[in-house]
């Protein structure tokens, strides 16, 4: 059995129809379904996706890291963190207390969208949470 690892994140998949772009394009569908646990948490699905995956995502790198410092690090309600992202959508301002993002990741992600397995709404929550909090510690958030 051969192991496909991802360049950006290091997950590691077994068959050439696993990736991490084609878990989250099945996470993108359950996001725009609306329905719960996903639609509320996409901006943080995405944001994690990107700050993992910095080469693909480079434009959005700045607004992933403001958005998962200010929920998991200052512990502001996701809903006013997007809410005050959405209204900055011509440019962004970073929180006052938010760092700037370090330049580069500094260690590979403990934790990446293929540990979050098939997204069941019962444990999607929580492996959300790890998730981002695995992304932001991947750039040496403290």
């Amino acid at each position: 059995m051969s192991v496909i690892q991802c360049p950006e994140c290091g997950a590691r998949y077994t068959s050439d129809d696993d990736s991490c772009s084609a878990r989250f394009d099945t996470l993108l569908a359950l996001d725009h379904s609306r329905q719960e646990p996903w639609g509320s948490r996409h901006g943080q699905a995405f944001a994690a996706f990107a700050l993992e995956h910095p080469v693909r995502h480079a434009d959005s790198l700045d607004t992933a890291w403001d958005l998962l410092y200010r929920i998991y690090r200052l512990h502001e309600p996701a809903r006013a963190v997007i809410a005050s992202l959405r209204q900055n959508t011509s440019q962004l301002r970073r929180g006052p207390r938010v760092p700037p993002r370090p330049p580069t990741q500094v260690a590979a992600p403990r934790v990446t969208i293929a540990d979050l397995a098939d997204f069941a709404p019962s444990t999607y929550p929580t492996q959300l949470d790890a998730w981002c909090q695995a992304a932001l510690a991947s750039w040496n958030a403290t």
